[in-house]
C-alpha cells in the first residue's frame, strides 16, 4: 500500500574494482556502481516480470513488474564477484556460479524486489535529460513545490481548496500518490509532518548539492512549527515533460 512509510536507506555496496553482469547475451563487465536506470527485457506483453522476496525461485512472489517497466534502480545483485576474483577461477568454476538475482525498485517506489537479471538491460532512454533542458525541468519543480505549499497554507486559513484534496492532488503528484490521497490514506499532514501546525519562516528551495540525480528533483521546505525548525525534502520526477511530486521525506518517516 502506499502512503505512510518507515524511512530506510538504500545503501548499495561497490566491488573493489568492478562486479560482472551474466548478461542473456553472456558475460559483461560494468563499473560497480552500474547504469542509472534499468528496464525490464524478453518478457511477453501479456506477461509481467516476478519480484520475490530473495535472489531466487524458492522465494515468495511479492509483487511484478510490468513487461515494459523503465527507470528501476538497481539495489544490489548477487553473487558479488570482483574483476580479480573472476579471473582467478577456472571455466568450470565461472559455469558453476549461480544464476544471477538483482535486488531492484520501480521508478516510482511503490515496488521492491529480486528479479533474475536475464530480464533487465540498461535503460538508456530513462536517463538524465541533457544539460540544457534540465535548468527549466529543476525550476519548475521548485515552482510546483513551492504553490504546493503556499496554496495548502490558503486552504488552512479557509476558503481554498488544499493541493492534498482529491480534485487537485493529480496536479502535484504522481499518479499512485494522488490515488492514495483520494483513498484518504492521509493520517497527518504530509507537508508539515503534523496533525496541528503553526507555520511561519517557509522557505522553498532546491538542493544544493544535487537538485538533480539519477532523473530525481529534490527541492528542500523548511519551515518553523510552533516555533521548531523542521525540514520535509520533495522528490519529483518528470512526466510527459512536468514534474510530478513521487515522495515527500520527513525525520523517520515518508509519504510516498
Amino acid at each position: 500500500m502506499l502512503g505512510f512509510r518507515q524511512r530506510r536507506s538504500i545503501r548499495t555496496s561497490c566491488a573493489a574494482s568492478f562486479v560482472f553482469l551474466l548478461a542473456a547475451s553472456g558475460t559483461t563487465w560494468a563499473e560497480a556502481d552500474g547504469p542509472d536506470a534499468w528496464r525490464v527485457v524478453d518478457v511477453a506483453s501479456n506477461d509481467t516480470l516476478n519480484a520475490r522476496m530473495g535472489p531466487g525461485t524458492n522465494y515468495p512472489v511479492i509483487g511484478q513488474f510490468a513487461h515494459d517497466a523503465r527507470g528501476l534502480t538497481q539495489v544490489t545483485c548477487v553473487p558479488l564477484v570482483t574483476a580479480g576474483q573472476w579471473f582467478e577461477m577456472s571455466e568450470a568454476e565461472r559455469t558453476n556460479l549461480p544464476p544471477r538475482w538483482c535486488l531492484m525498485q520501480s521508478a516510482d517506489y511503490s515496488l521492491k524486489g529480486w528479479v533474475a537479471q536475464r530480464y533487465l538491460a540498461e535503460d538508456h532512454v530513462a536517463a538524465t535529460p541533457a544539460a540544457s533542458e534540465t535548468g527549466d525541468v529543476v525550476e519548475m519543480a521548485e515552482r510546483l513545490v513551492r504553490r504546493l505549499y503556499n496554496d495548502h497554507l490558503q486552504a488552512k486559513s479557509g476558503g481554498f481548496t488544499s493541493p492534498l484534496n482529491p480534485s487537485r492532488a493529480g496536479d502535484f503528484f504522481t499518479a499512485p500518490l494522488a490515488e492514495s490521497i483520494a483513498r484518504g490514506e492521509l493520517q497527518a499532514d504530509p507537508l508539515f509532518d503534523a496533525q496541528d501546525s503553526d507555520i511561519t519562516d517557509l522557505h522553498i528551495s532546491l538542493d544544493e548539492e544535487r537538485p538533480m540525480f539519477r532523473g530525481l528533483i529534490t527541492v528542500n521546505a523548511d519551515f518553523r512549527n510552533f516555533g521548531h525548525p523542521r525540514r520535509a525534502v520533495v522528490r519529483l520526477r518528470v512526466e510527459d515533460g512536468e514534474p510530478r511530486i513521487i515522495r515527500i521525506e520527513h525525520e523517520g518517516w515518508s509519504f510516498g
